[in-house]
């Protein structure tokens, strides 16, 4: 008889209260909250956990979590003008990481287990115009996939992925030869030779016409991250001086995550957004 189930929790690690659901598959387990449909675990068994989550993250007061994945939309980073014509205050990364979503459906057979979230803005500051958005989560023995849709013309988008590390010192991440925006450097463009990026210092880049999958390499283990609907992969660790000025991180909590975050981020592309990201684990 198999064992795949979905089940509601209050709170999840540290974070009381929070309301989440657990699925599982397998021995595949990963824990998704309505607060921003983030995704705040995926064990692909019981002893291994890729995603991390900060020991300091928050989520009331409406308040971003920090790791797990974050869902960045309609825009990225700092808003852009194009976004917003009246110049308000708004946050980076835009405005569904800290609404609570609506429970769309829920489905459990015997080889994957999955769930879809939605969200409805009533207005965005530059259009008038209700927009729909909505993420779904597939958990199978093997990947967990997550999927946003939006019926948008001008937006961008990011799953803000944040992977766990046993250190950023042992870490690669390839194939990222090619262009790529180095925020670091003020924004400039720059080329990449080598197939493969390391972390020796803060990295804060945009490369641009990533491949459809990418591999992060440790010592002994790897995970891919299969992407599809991007024009872009952004690759984020902040180091040892922005981590200790973020409070909601520990002053050396650089060293067990770098992010690798697939984006849409081209806003001449006015087409409905899908924007998928798949994650597997390699022993």
């Amino acid at each position: 008889m198999s064992s795949n189930a979905i089940t509601q929790l209050s709170g999840f690690a540290h974070l009381e209260d929070l309301p989440c659901f657990v699925l599982t598959c397998g021995q595949a387990t990963a824990v998704i909250s309505s607060y921003g449909a983030h995704l705040l675990s995926y064990k692909p068994t019981a002893e291994v956990e890729v995603i991390y989550l900060s020991p300091k993250a928050a989520w009331q007061n409406n308040t971003p979590i920090r790791g797990g994945v974050p869902v960045c939309w309609p825009w990225f980073g700092p808003v852009a003008a194009e976004f917003n014509p009246a110049a308000q205050k708004l946050p980076n990364h835009g405005v569904v990481r800290t609404e609570l979503w609506q429970l769309v459906t829920q489905s459990v057979t015997g080889s994957a287990v999955s769930i879809e979230f939605s969200i409805e803005t009533k207005a965005l500051p530059y259009s008038d115009a209700p927009s729909y958005l909505s993420l779904t989560l597939q958990l199978t023995e093997t990947a967990l996939t997550l999927t946003l849709n939006s019926d948008q013309g001008i937006q961008q988008a990011a799953l803000h992925s944040y992977f766990n590390v046993d250190s950023v010192h042992q870490v690669s991440v390839s194939p990222l030869s090619g262009d790529y925006l180095d925020k670091v450097q003020g924004g400039g463009r720059f080329v990449q030779t080598q197939a493969e990026l390391k972390f020796t210092a803060e990295v804060d880049r945009v490369y641009l016409n990533t491949a459809d999958e990418l591999t992060l390499d440790q010592q002994s283990t790897a995970v891919q991250i299969a992407q599809l609907g991007h024009d872009a992969s952004v690759l984020w660790n902040p180091w040892t001086e922005k981590a200790a000025a973020l409070k909601d991180l520990p002053d050396t909590g650089y060293l067990d995550y770098v992010c690798v975050e697939t984006a849409r981020l081209d806003l001449s592309n006015k087409a409905p957004l899908q924007l998928v990201q798949q994650i597997r684990y390699l022993a």
